[in-house]
């Protein structure tokens, strides 16, 4: 298999994290910050420990894992570049939520959780930027634990490749490309079904040409299209 490439490097400064702030204060914050490399594949924080450092990634990606009480490993949701990711080191005697992995190799900006408490205090608008982006990732939770819920495996998938569409595609003259790369079983654990059941309808929706395979990824041809499957309630 053909390595990932990697992604481009994001100017840090203009995180939603830092809106508000000006040009010195978010220069404050990033010459605070510890610059950490991480491999492939590499365990950034795991599940239930005490959480102790907030990052941002820089370049490259984190997986957030879940596992649930039967023992089974659920994708929460990446985080892309310039996104936060341990916002709940600003809540006292928080504990990481999630297992975040890198996905190829990452660069973070790293704040212990002293040095977070700090910062906050100085700039009081970082701390409520991190508490609506804490407040839009749990309304995601929610969003997708209702399609678990109420909708069939097609109309997940469909909404799954949606959010990421949304969140990291880049437009091209054949449609939006979801330009890292996404394994079946990364779909099929983002929309809770079956390696099969993402093969098979991925398959169907190519032949129908909603979509592609390409090598690193996904093109997605017909947004309308991709909408109207996640909206579908009739197909068996």
């Amino acid at each position: 298999m053909a390595p990932t490439p990697a992604s481009p490097r994001v100017n840090l400064a203009e995180s939603r994290v830092f809106d508000g702030l000006s040009a010195v204060d978010r220069r404050a914050w990033l010459d605070a910050a510890t610059i950490r490399d991480v491999r492939a594949g590499q365990v950034v924080a795991s599940q239930g420990d005490p959480a102790d450092v907030f990052a941002l990634v820089s370049q490259g990606r984190l997986k957030l894992l879940q596992v649930t009480a039967g023992g089974d490993e659920l994708i929460v949701r990446f985080i892309w570049p310039g996104e936060p990711f341990g916002g709940v080191v600003a809540l006292k005697g928080g504990r990481y939520p999630v297992t975040a992995i890198a996905i190829g190799t990452t660069e973070l900006y790293q704040w212990r959780a002293d040095q977070l408490k700090t910062l906050l205090d100085r700039y009081p608008l970082v701390r409520e930027n991190l508490m609506r982006e804490m407040a839009a990732h749990m309304n995601d939770a929610m969003t997708r634990l209702q399609e678990l819920s109420t909708e069939r495996a097609s109309q997940r998938i469909a909404h799954a490749l949606l959010r990421l569409m949304r969140q990291s595609g880049e437009r091209t003259p054949d449609g939006i490309a979801l330009r890292h790369r996404l394994t079946r079983q990364d779909l099929a654990q983002l929309s809770g079904t079956t390696l099969y059941t993402v093969s098979r309808t991925l398959s169907r929706w190519q032949a129908a040409g909603i979509l592609r395979t390409v090598r690193h990824g996904l093109v997605i041809r017909s947004f309308d299209d991709l909408e109207a499957q996640a909206r579908d309630t009739d197909e068996p």
